[in-house]
């Protein structure tokens, strides 16, 4: 496979550094960004084969960049974030061409699985391609620590209700 490169947008948030990991861990080339400046002045930089954006009432600014990110390279693919809580998508992120919206959260094979697709449309084995001993379940179960420990801080049933839909994924 070749090393595609990656641009996320999103805010810094624990879900896009976990897809970050996940992504650099199945061998994209990932640059995590968290304000519409910085992916711009990256986008003028570098040309990405895919970018992944957080769409919500607050980061609107991002559907810019990816209007800009179009400009620069229309062959670039795009795929829009929303919060499982978050059901706004506005009408302009249709006129931007997107390639694939995705509502959180997602499993780490499902995200390997859309990924590949926007790239090359085909889906590829979902094996990592780092060397290493872990396992795909050993990289679920290391996502799952950390969603653990991310949600500890949310209300109990929150919590339950975020590791069953995640463990039946």
């Amino acid at each position: 496979m070749a090393k595609f490169e990656i641009l996320l947008l999103g805010s810094g948030s624990y879900a896009f550094r976990t897809m970050d990991w996940v992504l650099e861990f199945k061998g994209f080339s990932v640059n995590l960004l968290g304000s519409p400046e910085a992916a711009l002045e990256a986008l003028v930089k570098k040309n990405y084969d895919l970018i992944i954006a957080k769409i919500s009432k607050e980061e609107r600014d991002n559907l810019e960049v990816l209007k800009r990110a179009k400009r620069l390279n229309p062959e670039i693919k795009v795929m829009l974030v929303s919060g499982s809580l978050d059901t706004t998508f506005p009408l302009e992120a249709y006129q931007i061409d997107i390639d694939d919206y995705v509502i959180m959260p997602i499993s780490t094979s499902e995200l390997w699985r859309r990924v590949q697709t926007c790239l090359d449309g085909s889906v590829v084995d979902l094996v990592p391609t780092q060397t290493s001993s872990q396992s795909v379940s050993e990289i679920d179960g290391l996502v799952l620590n950390r969603l653990v420990s991310a949600t500890s801080c949310l209300p109990m049933a929150n919590t339950e209700t975020i590791l069953k839909e995640y463990a039946a994924r």
